[in-house]
């Protein structure tokens, strides 16, 4: 079951999942209380997996208070059942979530962080965690420390035969370059974005979405409103008009409010010029349907 709740998350967004991750944590929490020994163990591992997800869901769904929240409740009950893999994916989120805040210092550290746990860590979590840390290092500035990271992460790059429902472990999503240049690479664009380096982040975006696989709809969406950013960035206002009205409808789909944010985000950078066709007919748009 959480295995289709992931694969429905990929697909359709957030709205689709977190009530039913909902409902089982409340049959974990309410099988905790009468557990003990091996038995609990086991319990507090799954719980764990759900609190994850629901921090992810809450996250996406733009309620970062409760996406702390949840992973803070991950990470005690990965703790308590000695789950060093799900603790390390805890720290991991934990320096996602900094990144959102652009805490680069926090960031880069709790990557760092995860990366200590060598023994529970498989390649695809390594990978994860590295290009992580490139987050931070970008944050900060560091555009040669932050490519070498991503570099060494497609090393590390998940296996070809990648489910896309985190059957083969915590970030399986991260395939090798030789095969999908994606999340990495959307990774890598993300970076060069941050690094006020627009040019090169339209290319190696548009790279990696024509391979994206279609289970993540979201994902595709959310990098094509951080597309639109760039293509603003370099004056480019048609395409940048373009790839936010197809990042809107992927928020509008599936209620993921990252997605939105960002497209939002693009909007507002479009708004000097309004004077471009395209952009104007996204702006007028944008008006007839301010609730999406």
């Amino acid at each position: 079951m959480w295995h289709t709740l992931v694969r429905a998350d990929n697909l359709f967004g957030p709205r689709h999942a977190l009530t039913a991750v909902h409902q089982q944590l409340d049959v974990l929490n309410g099988l905790l209380e009468d557990s003990r020994g091996e038995h609990r163990q086991e319990l507090l591992k799954l719980s764990a997996q759900y609190a994850e997800s629901a921090a992810w869901l809450h996250e996406d769904s733009m309620d970062v208070t409760r996406a702390e929240t949840w992973t803070g409740q991950a990470m005690e009950w990965a703790m308590e059942s000695g789950d060093e893999a799900m603790l390390s994916w805890t720290l991991f989120r934990r320096s996602q979530l900094a990144t959102g805040k652009k805490n680069a210092g926090q960031t880069i550290g709790l990557a760092q962080a995860v990366q200590r746990h060598e023994r529970a860590l498989t390649h695809p979590m390594k990978a994860a965690a590295m290009q992580q840390e490139a987050q931070g290092l970008a944050l900060d500035g560091n555009e040669t420390a932050c490519h070498r990271k991503l570099d060494k992460a497609h090393e590390y790059a998940a296996i070809a035969e990648s489910s896309g429902d985190a059957r083969s472990g915590h970030g399986d999503f991260c395939t090798p370059s030789y095969i999908t240049p994606n999340y990495i690479e959307i990774q890598r664009a993300n970076c060069w974005l941050t690094l006020s380096r627009p040019e090169r982040a339209v290319s190696t975006f548009q790279t990696a979405l024509e391979k994206l696989p279609d289970v993540y709809q979201r994902d595709r969406g959310f990098a094509q409103a951080r597309l639109a950013m760039a293509y603003a960035g370099i004056q480019e206002y048609e395409q940048a008009a373009t790839e936010t009205a197809s990042a809107l409808d992927v928020a509008r789909d599936s209620g993921s409010g990252r997605t939105l944010q960002e497209a939002v985000t693009a909007i507002n950078a479009l708004a000097a010029a309004s004077n471009v066709p395209a952009v104007r007919d996204l702006l007028d748009a944008v008006k007839e349907n301010a609730g999406f």
